[in-house]
């Protein structure tokens, strides 16, 4: 069993807390799995990372874009690939579908220009699955103003609300793979049994 999951969404919307109890559910059924991260896990990946959240550095949309792609490249061939073929289901926190919610419709780029790069990036390497987590843009934007945001996490709540758009047209782009899943007033082991539902039918 071997495929790639991705979970995506504004910043605040509970990923990380999703794809740790996905990881957990896994493991327990004795399913290899591997969790990766966009921009990072790979040294080159990493360093792109340490640039593009700096606070200090003062970034075009164009150089970001560009910056994210490269992290991406090197992040499917150095690890998606190898631990899909070892049969690994592999779980990436973020993917292609980031860049074009946020600096498509965030930064409001050419969005045919990102999908043509985007394609060239992963080399077809397309998930199985999306999960899109949805959450109002003020109550994400309320979490994470409660720590040290990084640069992306910067942009304050219209930015936000034109990611938010940008997943909208993702999800009605892509049925066939992406599973919105609402998050509001629900907490994070009815969002997982949800997560879980969709994830069933494939393993």
């Amino acid at each position: 069993m071997s495929f790639l999951i991705s979970f995506e969404g504004i910043d605040g919307c509970g990923k990380s807390t999703q794809i740790n109890l996905l990881k957990n559910e896994l493991e327990n059924r004795d399913i290899s799995n591997c969790i990766l991260r966009e921009p990072g896990d790979t040294s080159i990946s990493d360093k792109i990372r340490e640039i593009l959240l700096n606070n200090e550095n003062n970034i075009c949309s164009e150089s970001e874009t560009l910056l994210f792609l490269a992290a991406r490249a090197q992040l499917v061939r150095e690890k998606i690939l190898p631990e899909l073929e070892k049969g690994s289901l592999v779980i990436c926190d973020r993917y292609y579908d980031s860049t074009l919610a946020y600096q498509g419709y965030g930064r409001n780029l050419d969005r045919d220009l990102i999908n043509s790069l985007n394609q060239f990036a992963v080399n077809k390497m397309i998930p199985l699955i999306t999960f899109i987590l949805k959450l109002d843009p003020e109550i994400a934007y309320r979490r994470i103003s409660k720590n040290e945001v990084d640069r992306m996490e910067s942009g304050g709540l219209k930015f936000l609300q034109k990611v938010q758009k940008g997943y909208s047209f993702i999800a009605k782009s892509f049925p066939n793979r992406c599973y919105v899943i609402n998050c509001k007033n629900k907490d994070k082991l009815t969002i997982h049994s949800e997560i879980m539902e969709t994830v069933n039918k494939y393993i």
